[in-house]
């Protein structure tokens, strides 16, 4: 309790700077009713379309062209109101974590004409390439892809594991140039040797068409590698991606080699639909599959209504809350603020 109200009390002081920085209150609230082929149906708040989380950012104009940026960001469960939707400290205790509230982002850094250097708990920027280059899909579609090509482990346990989503003890440099935006990102050790993490990403567009690569490699663990885009043509949007997942724990796993195809259309204003199709293959096994049909429907321009339907095949994760099913479906809210 008293970690809550020191929390609480560290937002509201963070918010209460305004007079010397910009900073801005956001978050994203999505709750769901789910429901597996092999489970009872739930109410699902870990998040089925967006993560729901709080956070608090800002920057301070430091003259020069200079400003001093941070992020806090906690990932919640709407469900219980527990920590969730976030890194490897937001678990409670245990060789699990150590309960931290910021589990998704607690960074401070530094931009100007030279790019941004960021320093702490930060998205990955594979993951962030990940996602710009799929079409209308949600949480229940693109988690389980990722987990099944081991493009996002669980990264061991502690506070300082940099497997997953987030990492934590990272720094990073991102800039744009041309229109082509690039970002580097290096985490320490800190005391367990594979923990060290280098990851990157290049993204461009081309009118109507935008391409992404990025890398991401931890020791004596995994490396990854993507490439994927997006081409818009009217109401259709087209996506496809490909990552190859190499085991580098001298274990002589084989590479798992992941193609996601996706494709959206925007039936009417506020109406989209879209179709994606996963495949992790690995040598001398059976692909795992994933076929999504999505649905959203925009009430405003930071509410929406959403729907989702996956079928699975060999062994594959049918959705973000359910693992073992052939098939997951579900219907939410999701509103951003």
């Amino acid at each position: 309790m008293k970690k809550t109200q020191v929390a609480l009390a560290a937002l509201a002081l963070a918010a209460s700077s305004a007079a010397m920085a910009d900073v801005t209150l956001y978050g994203t609230v999505d709750a769901s009713i789910a429901k597996g082929s092999d489970s009872s149906t739930v109410f699902s708040g870990a998040g089925q379309w967006g993560a729901s989380v709080l956070g608090v950012r800002g920057s301070e104009d430091l003259g020069s062209g200079l400003k001093a940026n941070f992020n806090l960001e906690a990932g919640i469960n709407v469900g219980n109101g527990t920590r969730d939707n976030g890194g490897p400290n937001g678990v409670d205790g245990g060789s699990g974590g150590v309960g931290g509230l910021f589990n998704r982002a607690a960074n401070v850094g530094l931009s100007g004409s030279f790019g941004t250097v960021t320093a702490g708990l930060q998205l990955s920027p594979f993951i962030l390439s990940y996602v710009t280059s799929l079409a209308l899909a949600g949480n229940n579609f693109y988690v389980p892809t990722l987990v099944n090509g081991n493009a996002a482990d669980g990264g061991g346990v502690g506070a300082n594991a940099t497997g997953g989503f987030f990492i934590p003890n990272a720094v990073s440099y991102s800039t744009e140039i041309g229109g082509i935006s690039a970002s580097v990102m290096h985490a320490t050790a800190n005391g367990n040797d594979t923990n060290r993490y280098t990851g990157g990403r290049v993204a461009a567009a081309f009118g109507d068409l935008n391409v992404t690569a990025a890398l991401a490699d931890r020791k004596g663990s995994y490396k990854n590698t993507l490439v994927g885009g997006t081409y818009a043509m009217g109401a259709i949007k087209l996506a496809a991606s490909y990552i190859n997942s190499s085991d580098e724990t001298g274990a002589g796993a084989a590479d798992i080699k992941t193609t996601t195809l996706g494709a959206s259309y925007a039936i009417s204003e506020g109406n989209t639909v879209g179709l994606n199709f996963s495949r992790s293959a690995q040598s001398g096994s059976d692909a795992a599959r994933i076929a999504n049909v999505s649905f959203a429907h925009a009430l405003s321009k930071s509410t929406s209504l959403y729907a989702f339907y996956n079928s699975t095949k060999n062994s594959a994760l049918s959705s973000y809350y359910n693992t073992t099913g052939d098939t997951a479906f579900g219907v939410g809210i999701n509103k951003n603020f």
